[in-house]
């Protein structure tokens, strides 16, 4: 019984000085408050940022993967087989060096069977020949004698000692002997070929050169000194049968690196070849590289995949500083180098009104919190702040961010 009357003598204890705190608390709070004879600032809250003095660049961001500045993509639209391949992504390949074997075997065989196919076109448009030729001569012969029956008839019809019907008879004859003769094309008493016979000898060429040519092209070479990036075949896979039909190899020169991105028509005004570009990329881990406006197209084009009626320009920027982290194919930013100014007075852009006539302007706070506006000319901008000059303003004034509402002269109490 004693315990708990001590605890509850404790606690009630506790209470009492707390109590006491508070009441002294409230005591010193009342005396500061009736007591002082300052009056609590008013007007509107706002909120200000300071000028500052510093170097400010203007710049246009373009993002897009890193790629080789030569890409090549080999393909195959022969039906045989791959035999070998004999490079692995990763590979540094030259031109004319071959990345792959297609079945040569095969190749050799209907090759072989080409050959003899215009072997036989030919032997029998030359027999045909032939036998044209003897056709004709017997033909030609034939017309001959006709022709000459024809004439002894005609002369003794003239003069009365044949028929009519005899007449008719051996002229009908020489009608046919000629008949038979025209059916040949001649050139100087030689019999030319038939344009069937002659067309399956054209036929049969062209099919041989086409075997001719897959025979050469069985080995799939690299047409430039490269890295293989990309293979898309294996062995036992025919060559026109690719991975998701993407090309055997994509080969890319990256020894140097670029960016292809597009630029708003808003914008592309702005950009020229040769300005400085600043690189970065998380692979990066902070780091940047320099790059360089290579190539900016004549045309633009539509944005990919938007339905914005904004046209873009295609732009090259190439990377001109080497860091062994960059690799091809992750995305990178570039900030494009536009305009820079150096040790000038900056505010945030929010802090900038437009006046009616056209001015531009900024609220300054002077020591008594009274709104002072101060006309200015923009500089260089960027998408924070931009540069100013206005008399009297200077590095660490008060600016009044969003004054919408805010006039000269007004009295405001600042956040």
């Amino acid at each position: 019984m004693s315990k708990e009357k001590g605890k509850f003598t404790s606690v009630l204890k506790n209470k009492k000085i707390w109590l006491v705190v508070g009441v002294v608390i409230l005591a010193a709070a009342g005396c500061k408050i009736f007591g002082s004879n300052e009056q609590a600032p008013t007007g509107p809250m706002v909120s200000t940022m300071p000028v500052v003095q510093k170097d400010i660049s203007e710049t246009v961001t373009l993002k897009a993967p890193l790629e080789g500045t030569e890409t090549v993509e080999i393909v195959s639209n022969l039906h045989y087989e791959v035999t070998e391949i004999h490079v692995k992504e990763g590979d540094q390949v030259k031109a004319g060096q071959v990345l792959a074997t297609l079945d040569a075997k095969s190749m050799r065989d209907e090759l072989q069977a080409a050959e003899d196919s215009l072997a036989l076109a030919k032997s029998q448009y030359e027999d045909g020949l032939k036998s044209d030729q003897i056709a004709y001569d017997r033909a030609a012969s034939e017309l001959q004698t006709v022709q000459a029956q024809f004439e002894r008839t005609k002369a003794l019809f003239d003069a009365g000692a044949v028929s009519q019907e005899q007449y008719e008879k051996e002229e009908a004859a020489l009608k046919a002997a000629q008949s038979a003769v025209n059916a040949y094309t001649v050139i100087d008493g030689k019999v030319q070929g038939n344009e069937s016979s002659r067309q399956n000898i054209v036929v049969a060429q062209n099919a041989l050169n086409r075997k001719r040519e897959a025979l050469s092209d069985g080995e799939i070479k690299s047409t430039i000194d490269g890295t293989v990036t990309r293979v898309n075949i294996r062995v036992g896979r025919f060559a026109d049968e690719t991975d998701d039909k993407k090309p055997m190899f994509v080969v890319e020169n990256l020894e140097q690196l670029q960016m292809k991105g597009g630029v708003s028509e808003y914008t592309i005004a702005k950009i020229k070849e040769g300005q400085n570009v600043i690189i970065s990329a998380d692979i990066l881990e902070g780091e940047t590289v320099k790059g360089v406006v290579s190539r900016i197209s004549p045309t633009g084009e539509a944005q990919s995949n938007s339905s914005s009626t904004e046209r873009v320009i295609p732009t090259i920027i190439t990377v001109t500083e080497s860091n062994d982290k960059l690799i091809a194919g992750i995305n990178a930013k570039a900030e494009i180098q536009i305009a820079q100014a150096q040790d000038v007075l900056t505010v945030p852009l929010e802090a900038v009104v437009e006046n009616d006539d056209g001015t531009s302007a900024v609220m300054r706070l002077n020591e008594n919190n009274v709104v002072e506006m101060v006309i200015v000319t923009l500089g260089i901008e960027n998408d924070l702040e931009v540069e100013v000059t206005g008399e009297g303003l200077n590095d660490g004034d008060r600016v009044i961010l969003n004054p919408q509402g805010i006039a000269d002269g007004m009295t405001v109490v600042a956040m």
